[in-house]
């Protein structure tokens, strides 16, 4: 290019800027102003020969006078794009008043549009001829007109330089302004990674149960200018009043109440205004704690209140009083505190163990939360970044948009997305769902912390992470603490903030969405709810299903039909293979003694296509947490996701091909396993298997155990109806009539009074018939031992046991209570002689109230043969209520 081209590409560059500036604040942007200060630097840098040239507002905040300064050359520069004369009047002065010239020589006013074509007014003129450094109106203010002139005088390399600063500034800009055009559809590409977890379903929408409380964090994270009101209506309910009445009756000074100077602070206008408004309630409260820190049970014990010795009787005359008050206050006061420093938070921390509902969490997170409040943000599921190199991968995969602006560095995507936020006043949040998936973990650690380190400088960019526990314990947790620990906020178990009825709903929510018709027993419900991988394993079998009834869950039955159902869905050809794969894993596992993680070297190509696919799913398999270590560097180690499916297929493995091909390496197994972590899920699944596949191998090697009878009464609940024979009842009626044992006792008593149905050899009326042949001592013994617990302190616990559980009858409905079918009906008779008398009295009146219906009948004609003579005595009591009312 010639040195004629050079100097017109940047008076055209110049020219352009000059325009835009004109421009933004015809439209109020006066923002680019303060921009520009920057802009021009390097600019200046090179025409003015002014090598340390820098931002005099970075060095002070509202630095006078003027706005670029350069020791070196002793140069300075206002930036303006006012061109008035009173505004380089008022220039002058302050110059003057600071006595900026003992540190330059020079002033030039630089004008961002266009300067007026003459300077000749009477009061700028008297402010230059004061000015105690030269200063010409007509060569000490500029506009890109002169600036352009003035690069006439450089060489070309340096023309040069200015071009390619400005055109990459342009560049930037454009960039900038196609991002924000297209922001709708940057943000719709999360909408989209989202819709494919809906394909995979490992987000599915209908059966999302929110946890009300993370939810609640959740909104004070990403959206604080919208929920800052409820800190302050939280704040207008806490009561120091009362308090410091109290302390006033025991003579002490009461506590500074600024808690109205908090809440009725100037609503803020901006982020920057929030921020401010948050240190300032920050600062205040933990003024307010600190003072009642000391009359409070919550806070520092090393600070309790310690009175003086003339105060000492006002103290404990009122201290009962003045600490629950206190404890109280500091509570309140400690709950407003956290939800400002989540507020306040850059990173928002979800882990848990695998399946919990963490990517259910986080993509209802964005697909209603944030879209309803128009919070900005960009999903990013933590198996994606496997596609792209590190140690950028976060940034490659942002930049991979098509609708991403063209960025160089984080850094350029963090202002960018600042910005943005600056905008619309709501924090760009960005999620990462799983970073546990990424597959080089040593790697993305390194690239994890940079990250963070690079998003915590910006003010208005926070991201949410998900992680499963033990990931985060073994790899991620030395990145965040102690380094982001003022930065972080960390939900450690969304399960455990659903409720009872959460989980209801949740139960109900999966059976909808599979459309499984069916009616389940309190055990299934129970069983089903308490366990959200089950209830997915669960669903996915039966999808699409009318299953009818449901008295009980074996889970070996829902494993073994669910491996079916998942092997059936790779091809013909490949079916085998994966199931080989599955026992190669097993057999390793066996061989090694090793059941936490195994490395994939050794398998090959096929197999661990298998396994990447199996992984992608997140519930047979998982990637596993590497081991430490030089010799393990680059090798990948995986698990079964689920402790007890890994059990099963120990089992399985064992029973169905080491039986058959190798049955010494069976007794061998048996003679190892008590040492193994894995015993008691291991010989559960390989006894039930054994009965199922009437494998007579590992049935006598279970049997042939010295605990078998402890691992057979653990798992009665396994037996499914198919299973179960006449011995399995001997062997129950054994343990109920052996009162030495009492543990054994408690465990068969009350699994035969959850099994309600007769057509299962073992079931309710067999603890029916036994407790019904116990004469009043025996029946004492027997329900003592039932009731009791081994960690009970008083020897009448076990009755206020009985008294509860008829006490639990008054909260069913009639027909609930009559639903509970003639056996549990029966059995509630033979309690109510040991209940405490109000519970016998109310249950009494409910026989006699109900002795004609078919189910209460039913009962009292089955206690009609009870030895026991109280039994007989609360029969005579209900029949005479009867003849009562007849009479």
């Amino acid at each position: 290019m010639t040195r004629q081209e050079l100097l017109q590409r940047s008076s055209t560059l110049l020219g352009r800027f000059a325009h835009e500036v004109k421009v933004a604040n015809a439209m109020g942007q006066f923002d680019i102003n303060t921009i520009a200060e920057d802009f021009l630097i390097p600019v200046f840098n090179i025409a003015f020969d002014c090598p340390d040239l820098c931002n005099q507002n970075r060095i002070q905040m509202n630095f006078p006078a003027v706005d670029l300064g350069c020791k070196t050359s002793r140069t300075s520069i206002q930036i303006t794009s006012d061109s008035s004369s009173s505004k380089v009047c008022e220039t002058l002065e302050k110059f003057e008043s600071h006595n900026l010239s003992s540190d330059f020589d020079s002033l030039y006013v630089y004008v961002i549009t266009e300067r007026q074509n003459s300077y000749s007014s009477q009061k700028l003129t008297e402010a230059a001829n004061k000015l105690s450094i030269k200063f010409d109106t007509s060569t000490n203010i500029l506009d890109y007109r002169d600036l352009a002139k003035k690069l006439s005088e450089l060489t070309n390399k340096q023309i040069e330089r200015i071009n390619e600063h400005l055109e990459e500034e342009f560049r930037q800009a454009d960039a900038n302004l196609q991002f924000r055009n297209n922001l709708d559809e940057f943000l719709g590409v999360s909408q989209q990674k989202i819709e494919d977890e809906k394909r995979t379903k490992k987000y599915i929408p209908s059966v999302f149960v929110e946890t009300s409380e993370t939810k609640e964090e959740m909104r004070y994270f990403a959206n604080p200018m919208f929920f800052f009101r409820k800190i302050d209506d939280d704040l207008r309910r806490i009561d120091l009043d009362h308090f410091n009445e109290l302390l006033g009756m025991a003579k002490l000074e009461p506590v500074a109440d600024n808690l109205r100077e908090i809440t009725t602070l100037e609503a803020p206008n901006s982020l920057f205004e929030l921020r401010t408004r948050f240190v300032q309630q920050s600062t205040a409260l933990e003024a307010i704690q600190e003072h009642v820190s000391p009359f409070s049970w919550y806070g520092d014990r090393a600070e309790r209140f310690v009175p003086s010795d003339y105060l000492t009787g006002y103290w404990e005359v009122f201290r009962h009083s003045i600490q629950p008050s206190g404890s109280g206050v500091f509570s309140s006061l400690e709950k407003v505190s956290n939800k400002i420093g989540i507020a306040q938070a850059k990173i928002f921390l979800v882990t848990g163990m695998a399946g919990q509902g963490k990517t259910n969490f986080v993509c209802d997170l964005i697909e209603n939360q944030f879209r309803a409040f128009e919070v900005p943000s960009s999903f990013i599921p933590g198996r994606s970044l496997n596609d792209y190199p590190g140690p950028n991968r976060i940034l490659s995969y942002v930049t991979n948009n098509r609708f991403a602006p063209d960025v160089a560095s984080l850094h350029d995507l963090f202002a960018l997305l600042n910005s943005v936020a600056e905008e619309c006043q709501k924090p760009f949040v960005i999620v990462i769902d799983g970073i546990n998936e990424v597959g080089d973990l040593d790697g993305f650690v390194a690239e994890l912390r940079v990250f963070l380190e690079a998003l915590c400088q910006y003010d208005f960019v926070k991201i949410v992470i998900t992680c499963r526990n033990e990931f985060f314990d073994h790899k991620f947790a030395g990145v965040f603490e102690p380094q982001f620990s003022d930065h972080l906020y960390r939900v450690k178990d969304l399960r455990n903030e659903m409720s009872d009825e959460n989980k209801s709903r949740l139960l109900e929510a999966y059976l909808h969405h599979f459309k499984i018709k069916g009616q389940f027993s309190n055990v299934a419900i129970e069983f089903l709810e308490n366990d959200l991988i089950l209830l997915r394993i669960f669903s996915e079998i039966h999808e699409g299903k009318n299953i009818g009834y449901v008295p009980d869950i074996y889970k070996g039955d829902i494993f073994e039909q669910y491996l079916i159902m998942k092997i059936n869905e790779f091809p013909t050809p490949s079916r085998q293979k994966v199931l080989n794969s599955l026992y190669k894993i097993c057999s390793r596992m066996l061989g090694e003694e090793n059941f936490t993680q195994i490395s994939v070297e050794g398998f090959d190509d096929s197999e661990r296509q298998i396994f990447e696919r199996l992984i992608g799913e997140d519930i047979i398999l998982r990637r596993e947490v590497p081991s430490t270590g030089l010799a393990s560097l680059g090798i990948e180690n995986i698990s079964f996701t689920y402790d007890e499916l890994r059990d099963f297929l120990l089992a399985y493995y064992t029973v169905v091909e080491l039986a058959a091909s190798h049955p010494l390496e069976v007794n061998s197994i048996f003679e190892k396993i008590p040492k193994w972590s894995i015993y008691e899920g291991f010989f559960r699944y390989a006894y039930v298997l054994a009965r199922k596949q009437n494998n007579d191998t590992v049935l006598a090697a279970c049997e042939a155990s010295e605990d078998f009878q402890k691992h057979y009464l653990n798992n009665l609940s396994l037996l499914s109806a198919d299973i179960q024979t006449p011995e399995d009842v001997e062997r129950v009626e054994t343990v109920l009539k052996d009162g030495t044992a009492e543990r054994n006792l408690r465990r068969v008593a009350w699994f035969l009074f959850r099994k309600r149905e007769d057509s299962e050899h073992l079931n309710i009326r067999i603890l029916l018939d036994h407790v019904g042949s116990l004469d009043d001592e025996e029946s004492e013994r027997f329900f003592r031992a039932m009731f009791s617990s081994s960690s009970d302190f008083r020897d009448s616990k076990w009755r206020e046991r009985v008294s509860h559980r008829l006490n639990s009858l008054k909260d069913l409905s009639e027909d609930q209570k009559l639903g509970l079918g003639v056996p549990a009906l029966a059995l509630a008779l033979h309690f109510a002689p040991h209940a405490h008398w109000d519970e016998r009295e109310a249950t009494l009146n409910f026989f006699a109230k109900f002795q004609l219906t078919q189910e209460v009948g039913g009962a009292i004609e089955a206690c009609q043969n009870a030895v026991s003579v109280k039994v007989q005595n609360c029969l005579k009591e209900i029949a005479e209520e009867r003849g009562k009312h007849e009479g």
